[in-house]
């Protein structure tokens, strides 16, 4: 346990030498920004955030880390699925690693160039989510040139749940209920072979699924993780129903450090969401990897996805996180139906209302972080609650009206007209209505035409005419 806190120490050092080195480096980063970004003001923000200070290069994914997914392509992450570096087994690891792609995307987002595939985390920084920025994984790494200081294993979709969010390329429980035939993933002996090389160097493995533990090659890579490099980070993210001999013998041998996915502590909640799991047996085996994870000074986080279905739920496991003195990461869900930002303008402003009243005990290191990554939480919901609060300014009733400045509108459309002009004087002699218009009401008025205003006050009667001008009233829209 000393050496741990010793070597945690000794990176927290690195990691500020390094930001010191940058900030004299690089001085005022808004001299370095591309002004393509965008939003300038955001990306200067995020740098300010970085564990390792500001710096041009807004990502360092693409020279330290490679992910490979279960058609057997390799990109420099699991959120960009669309530059791909080299697919197996028509090329080798060894030709992925040293191909001109990865170099190419690396200068890139040097550039703050996120259009290779690099949208999510542009999103998350101009919605202000720091915390949710995946690319801010990557500062710590190691820079070990062309040799990766990680690699992201999601290579088989083998998967006992049928999570509603969820789809068939990550649950072959999924694809079997939908009646379709499950992927087969091509990684084989030879990519053991061909991954002897990378692993002594890697610092950080992380595996995801489907369920990590019910997948066969994992269990080979692992063994050759901790026969050629026992210190590395095995990071793996599991959906906490399978605990056994078998697993507890691998987190007894191996470095690893465990994500489990709770979306409710309500057993109703979980279980609709997370299909065929069950919600006592998945606290169960939470505890047992906190426990084990504390004797080899290791640390568990609760990984959730903050959706339709649970979101007044978050800050109650937000605290419970803080309790068990686990680390909490938020996902963003994109799925219809579950995704949050498909909210309507007045629900996410209840979401907001709801957690703006919430007040969390920030005691410790641990709830202090799970509390910033609550407020990067809300910052990204109160984003997408701006973004449609903007887009319906053209529709809301926000313009002081009233029936006689309509009546002046109008009249202004026939004043060649004195016939006419009677009439609509006529129409209008009931007492004056102030009222609300939209941007699209105005426009409405704006849009008529004299030959129209002149037509219908020759075809139609004075009270089909008010009913026009009520309508107009409640609705904007004079007219069909």
């Amino acid at each position: 346990m000393i050496t741990k806190k010793i070597y945690d120490s000794q990176t927290a050092l690195k990691r500020y030498i390094k930001k010191l080195k940058n900030k004299s480096k690089y001085g005022d980063i808004s001299n370095h920004i591309n002004p393509a970004f965008g939003n300038k003001e955001k990306i200067i923000e995020y740098n300010k955030s970085r564990t390792t200070g500001p710096e041009p290069c807004v990502c360092h994914a693409p020279s330290r880390s490679l992910y490979f997914d279960i058609h057997g392509k390799a990109t420099a992450c699991c959120f960009n699925r669309v530059h791909v570096l080299g697919k197996y087994p028509e090329n080798s690891i060894e030709e992925i690693v040293n191909g001109e792609k990865r170099s190419n995307l690396q200068k890139e987002l040097c550039r703050q160039n996120f259009m290779y595939g690099c949208q999510h985390c542009h999103k998350l920084i101009e919605a202000g989510n720091f915390e949710g920025v995946e690319a801010r994984l990557y500062d710590p790494l190691k820079d070990q040139g062309s040799l990766p200081s990680e690699i992201i294993f999601e290579l088989d979709n083998t998967c006992n749940l049928e999570c509603v969010m969820c789809h068939e390329e990550f649950s072959s429980s999924i694809a079997k209920a939908k009646g379709l035939k499950n992927i087969e993933h091509p990684y084989d002996k030879e990519f053991l072979k061909q991954l002897e090389k990378y692993i002594p160097t890697l610092k950080v493995a992380k595996f995801l699924g489907g369920e990590p533990f019910l997948i066969s090659i994992y269990y080979e890579i692992w063994d050759l993780i901790i026969e050629l490099n026992p210190k590395c980070k095995i990071n793996l993210q599991t959906n906490g129903t399978v605990f056994n001999e078998k697993v507890q013998s691998y987190l007894d041998k191996g470095n690893f450090y465990i994500g489990v996915s709770i979306d409710s502590l309500k057993a109703d909640t979980f279980e609709s969401i997370r299909k065929n799991a069950k919600l006592d047996k998945v606290l169960k085996n939470l505890d047992n990897f906190i426990a084990i994870s504390k004797e080899k000074n290791n640390y568990v986080n609760l990984s959730v996805c903050p959706m339709q279905q649970n979101w007044d739920e978050i800050p109650e496991i937000v605290e419970f996180c803080n309790k068990k003195k686990i680390f909490i990461y938020f996902n963003t869900v994109y799925t219809e139906g579950f995704a949050i930002s498909q909210m309507k303008e007045s629900e996410l402003l209840e979401v907001l209302n709801y957690y703006n009243k919430i007040e969390l005990k920030s005691r410790g290191i641990i709830a202090k972080r799970n509390i910033r990554f609550f407020k990067n939480l809300k910052t990204q919901i109160e984003s997408w609650y701006l973004e449609k609060y903007n887009e319906g300014l053209y529709f809301k009733k926000r313009h002081q009206y009233s029936t006689d400045k309509l009546k002046k509108e109008l009249s202004k459309l026939i004043k060649e007209d004195i016939h006419i002009q009677r009439s609509i004087e006529e129409v209008f002699n009931f007492e004056n209505i102030d009222f609300m218009v939209s941007d699209q009401g105005i426009e409405n008025i704006k849009a008529l035409k004299s030959e129209e205003v002149i037509s219908i006050a020759n075809t139609e009667t004075a009270n089909e005419i008010r009913e026009r001008i009520y309508q107009f009233v409640e609705i904007g829209k004079f007219g069909e």
